[in-house]
């Protein structure tokens, strides 16, 4: 016979007299090994909103935002594999019991070089530390547990199918990660191809899945085109005014930022307005780039605020891991300089890691919250160390640099008329002196 969940806390506390507070992570590093394009075992570290910063720890000073973190590389690099694994991990032992689906991640084998050990098995292995506090752990008697607790989960792969195997070291309390009411473990991810439907006849029947929620936060990271939660399948049962939906209102603003439509709360038929200008537009006849951005915010909140509503936390206050693909997703350059800070400041709690393609993005923060992946020539993963003053810098300035490696920003053909013309004037002609000078002001069209 199977005991209640409230008699086995209660077992549990009297077993060991631990504490079953609520148990909310941040992760300190994620290493790879045989997944993907990770080859050999490989570790990145991450900046969160509890780090130390000093002597004795990795960095001396704290950056700008403590809580960012962006990895930026080549394709096929392995960023989106590195936010995939910290989903997986952020599952604890719910990983198998979530039936979560993703890609397949153990290495394919090769065949210009002798396989590892690894390689021959078809095994990868994700290990991850997370920073916990004093309420998250599992007080064990005459023990004085660790404030970092480890994880692994070892991946089989088995004909077309992979296994998880998870291991976790003691004093992490586990409990709560297979409920999803609860702001314990809390961890969101959004992949590239995320997308919110807010067609008429779906608005509603999104709301609330019966889902194990905890996969419903994660699952944009692995499945494409996943549909996010939109705001009036949840926001509709609001009452206006109220300390709650006021705080969702606010939340909404502070992540768009000054300058850009306005959330008031009010609804119109079935959706949601933003003002701008004196105009009021519904949510769905917004552009591609607010709907993406809202989107994900929005879902953001919603899951924020199902993840405290047992607790006496304000929404802003949860702690935990997000996880988002290409933050710069159809946003303009304008937007692009100023969206890491406004998430940043609105959400102090959260511990946020983005991937981006963009030197805009890039020369917001500093090179204290920079991960740098680059891919070898037999396609395996490194992580470059990146220590160069960034925060400030041009575009033009940003892509030459080690972080973007391009040796010119102009278009090919351009670039290679001025190379000859410096070849030409370094010879000692001034009429191809003259031309460079008149060419790098002007683009190829002027020739016509």
């Amino acid at each position: 016979m199977k005991s209640k969940p409230g008699n086995r806390r209660r077992s549990l506390q009297k077993k060991h007299g631990l504490k079953t507070k609520g148990v909310t992570m941040y992760i300190e590093s994620i290493t790879l090994e045989n997944i993907r394009t990770f080859a050999a075992e490989k570790t990145m570290t991450f900046n969160h909103p509890d780090m130390k910063y000093g002597e004795g720890h990795e960095l001396q000073n704290p950056p700008m935002y403590k809580n960012v973190n962006l990895i930026f590389g080549e394709n096929a690099c392995g960023k989106t594999t590195v936010l995939e694994a910290i989903a997986l991990a952020a599952l604890g032992p719910a990983v198998n019991e979530s039936r979560i689906a993703p890609r397949p991640l153990v290495r394919f084998e090769p065949t210009t070089r002798t396989p590892t050990s690894r390689e021959k098995n078809k095994e990868g292995s994700i290990q991850a530390n997370f920073a916990l506090q004093d309420n998250e752990i599992l007080n064990l008697r005459d023990e004085s547990p660790s404030k970092i607790g480890s994880i692994e989960l070892k991946i089989t792969q088995k004909g077309e199918l992979e296994s998880f195997d998870f291991e976790s070291s003691a004093q992490i309390n586990w409990e709560k990660v297979y409920l999803s009411g609860n702001d314990s473990f809390f961890a969101v991810a959004y992949g590239a191809t995320r997308r919110v439907d807010s067609s008429s006849d779906r608005i509603r029947s999104k709301g609330r899945s019966s889902k194990f929620a905890r996969l419903a936060r994660i699952e944009s990271i692995v499945q494409e085109g996943y549909t996010l939660t939109s705001l009036p399948s949840w926001f509709s049962f609001y009452k206006k005014g109220t300390k709650r939906s006021k705080q969702v209102v606010d939340l909404i603003n502070g992540a768009l930022g000054r300058g850009h439509f306005v959330f008031k709360g009010k609804q119109v038929k079935d959706d949601f307005v933003f003002s701008l200008g004196g105009m009021e537009i519904p949510f769905r006849s917004l552009s591609d780039g607010y709907k993406a951005f809202l989107g994900w915010v929005t879902d953001l909140i919603y899951h924020l605020d199902y993840a405290c509503k047992r607790s006496n936390l304000r929404i802003n206050e949860v702690s935990g891991i997000v996880l988002v693909d290409e933050v710069d997703l159809h946003l303009h350059p304008a937007w692009q300089m100023e969206v890491i800070g406004h998430l940043s400041k609105t959400f102090p709690r959260l511990q946020f890691i983005f991937t981006s393609h963009s030197p805009l993005i890039a020369g917001s923060v500093e090179w204290m919250n920079i991960k740098h992946l680059r891919l070898d020539n037999q396609h395996r993963t490194a992580i470059d160390p990146f220590e160069q003053a960034i925060h400030g810098l041009d575009v033009d300035q940003i892509l030459v640099s080690d972080l973007f490696g391009l040796e010119s920003t102009r278009a090919p053909d351009k670039r290679d008329k001025l190379y000859k013309l410096r070849l030409e004037a370094r010879k000692g002609s001034n009429e191809a002196a003259m031309n460079l000078i008149s060419e790098m002001a002007k683009g190829l069209e002027g020739n016509k």
